[in-house]
């Protein structure tokens, strides 16, 4: 790779500064090829790398579905969002999570959290817990829902993101 930085002294008069970010931009550019490679762009390859070829089309396409939840729910548990983490949610009850108070009707449902229970709620927050704190229209469209469901089940289980396919 060659990076062609102009003439002698083009920064600040000093070919040794011009030099030293064009090692830089070679560094960076070198370390971002080699993630890309490797795979460490996306931390769902562990995943990924367990599902068949329709059940990654599925992973994906709830992916995609999944993309409006990030900006008040955080996957991992190390983001404190105006939502609770999603880190764990299948089997987790309704209104607790780690650092995070949910609301009285939430933890007033008494909900053990599965495929339909999360369902239920994902398709119409207002009707299936009145009172929840959760700003969303609902999922109306099944497939969209059922892939979002299998994204879900699939990333939250904990250490989904560590475990390498054998």
């Amino acid at each position: 790779m060659i990076v062609m930085l102009g003439d002698p002294g083009w920064l600040g008069g000093s070919c040794l500064f011009g030099a030293k970010v064009g090692a830089a931009i070679v560094v960076a550019l070198g370390l971002g090829f080699l993630s890309v490679i490797a795979g460490c762009s996306d931390p769902d390859t562990p995943i990924i790398d367990r599902l068949s070829e329709t059940e990654e089309a599925r992973f994906r396409r709830g992916r995609q579905v999944a993309i409006p939840c990030w900006t008040c729910h955080d996957l991992a548990g190390r983001v404190k969002k105006v939502g609770p983490s999603l880190q764990g949610i299948y089997g987790r009850r309704s209104g607790f999570s780690p650092d995070y108070v949910g609301s009285p009707s939430m933890i007033a449902a008494t909900i053990e959290w599965d495929d339909p229970s999360l369902a239920a709620f994902l398709r119409d927050p207002d009707r299936f817990v009145p009172g929840n704190r959760m700003v969303s229209p609902g999922i109306r469209d099944r497939a969209a829902l059922a892939d979002l469901l299998f994204y879900l089940r699939h990333v939250t289980a904990p250490g989904a993101r560590t475990q390498r396919a054998r």
